[in-house]
């Protein structure tokens, strides 16, 4: 799991751009139950997905940990008396438990909103159910007055949820301010929106930065998109943007185009997804062109092989926007996650014709099908952290548009720009010449009889060995309980994905 540990780069006092550093820490291997737990720990567990931040409700201030996602728009922290955190047959059922809760009564500042107000459906069955309540919320050293949340009594999982999306996009009857309105509403950040630098898989932190843009953590232009309205209501209510083109270039610099499933294919960027989707017709080309097998009867998921890691060292996958978005390449390095034998109780699916099995960071929708009623209405592409660790993301809820560039892996440098309310779009502007170049050992197991060898190969623009190893994901296992845990199939594969009861 990564936290986002709050470091402050300028007074609260007056307008300015607040920057929180992510840090990846390790725990136990996580619990494994039946099917639907089974897929959600894969798919966050071993990709070591989910950034979390500490923060602080209430006066005194009780700490809680959140999720940061950008694909839902409520903040909510977990109740101590939740069921969750009471009832050993939950916690057995969900591969979940509490850490810190909130307890209304120990807090001066709180009031209540709405009893029962607060219930969101997802799309898997599950829910979160509780109040709405008004509370102080501290960031590092910014506090928020009378921060609008949910508290969940009603639960899968033992964090919550830190949403910022679009307010109109909350799980209240009547939207209201969220934490981003009330960031500009209080004078904290001038603009309304952030900046997104995941930094690499193998690197142990990376940065969020509200109200402003850092030139020093991406490379050439920063490409300004618009977002697309959603097909039904017509309105902005989630970053999604137009991919016009997916290309994958292998070592010898031969191309071969995906086709897209429409011209404008509707792509959602979220932080909360930990692999990345792509409509059925065009992961299953992907997939053959790798080798690569779905599980369709035990997992759900597609692995691939390691050999992957070593060879075709070059590859990439080109993502190319619409509206003159540029094109972010990933490398394909980044898209196999060797992390798959360390998951305690893990059994490889039978039948894959490979020996050493990775988690490929490509899924297929496909395998919602069944919650759509139908293939059609699985068929479209988000692209979350497997995506966005080669990208550097402004998400500007002013103007409703993405920033996006390559990213600068591993950059030390800030060069800070703030962005103001008054600009009528984000600004033009122009990162690094090139990337950073490090040198990281990447590390996979090709040993025989069950004993681990492990290789060492130079990766550039990733971290330096010592902040690898402290960072690395391939032979350990965080236990990473966030987005995909227990019944929460939809939600954590899909950020902000919900239905309002």
């Amino acid at each position: 799991m990564r936290l986002l540990g709050a470091l402050l780069l300028a007074p609260a006092a007056v307008s300015a751009t607040i920057s929180f550093e992510l840090m990846r820490s390790t725990s136990d291997s996580p619990h494994l139950g039946k099917r639907s737990t089974f897929v959600e720990s894969m798919a966050n567990n071993i990709t070591g997905g989910g950034y979390y931040l500490d923060v602080k409700v209430g006066t005194p201030g009780q700490d809680a940990r959140m999720l940061l996602d950008t694909g839902s728009s409520d903040a909510w922290v977990v109740s101590s008396r939740a069921d969750l955190c009471w009832t050993p047959r939950l916690q057995q059922q969900y591969g979940d438990n509490c850490g810190s809760t909130y307890n209304e009564t120990k807090s001066s500042t709180y009031s209540l909103k709405e009893r029962g107000g607060f219930q969101i459906k997802y799309l898997d069955g599950s829910a979160a159910r509780g109040d709405y309540i008004k509370d102080d919320f501290t960031i590092g050293k910014v506090t928020i007055k009378g921060l609008q949340m949910g508290v969940a009594s009603t639960t899968v999982r033992g964090s919550g949820i830190l949403g910022v999306g679009f307010s109109s996009h909350v799980a209240a009857k009547q939207p209201y301010p969220n934490i981003m309105d009330e960031l500009v509403a209080q004078k904290i950040i001038q603009a309304k929106a952030y900046s997104l630098w995941l930094n690499d898989r193998r690197s142990p932190s990376g940065r969020i930065l509200f109200g402003g843009i850092d030139t020093a953590k991406f490379i050439g232009a920063l490409k300004v998109i618009p977002l697309i309205p959603d097909v039904t209501t017509k309105n902005i209510t989630s970053f999604t943007v137009a991919l016009s083109g997916f290309d994958i270039e292998l070592s010898n610099k031969t191309k071969t185009k995906i086709d897209l499933r429409n011209a404008s294919n509707p792509t959602l960027l979220d932080s909360g997804t930990t692999l990345s989707y792509l409509p059925a017709a065009m992961a299953e080309k992907v997939f053959g062109m790798f080798g690569a097998v779905e599980d369709k009867n035990i997992t759900g998921l597609t692995y691939i092989s390691c050999d992957y890691l070593q060879k075709e060292k070059d590859m990439l996958m080109s993502f190319t926007f619409a509206n003159d978005g540029g094109t972010i390449k990933v490398p394909m390095y980044e898209m196999v996650l060797d992390v798959v034998r360390n998951l305690a109780g893990f059994q490889a699916p039978p039948g894959l014709p490979f020996k050493d099995v990775c988690l490929f960071g490509i899924q297929s929708t496909g395998q919602f099908a069944q919650q759509y009623n139908s293939l059609e209405g699985a068929d479209f592409t988000l692209l979350g952290d497997t995506f966005l660790r080669s990208a550097y993301v402004v998400y500007d809820l002013d103007h409703n548009q993405i920033g996006i560039a390559q990213a600068n892996l591993n950059a030390t440098d800030s060069k800070i720009v703030n962005l103001t309310s008054t600009e009528s779009s984000l600004p033009r502007l122009t990162g690094v010449a090139s990337q950073v170049v490090n040198t990281a050992i990447m590390t996979t197991v090709t040993g025989a009889d069950g004993l681990p060898t492990v290789t060492t190969t130079d990766v550039p623009g990733a971290p330096d060995s010592e902040n690898a190893a402290a960072g690395r994901v391939f032979l350990g296992l965080g236990r990473e309980v966030a987005s995909l845990v227990g019944m929460w199939t939809l939600f954590g594969l899909f950020g902000g994905v919900f239905f309002v009861l």
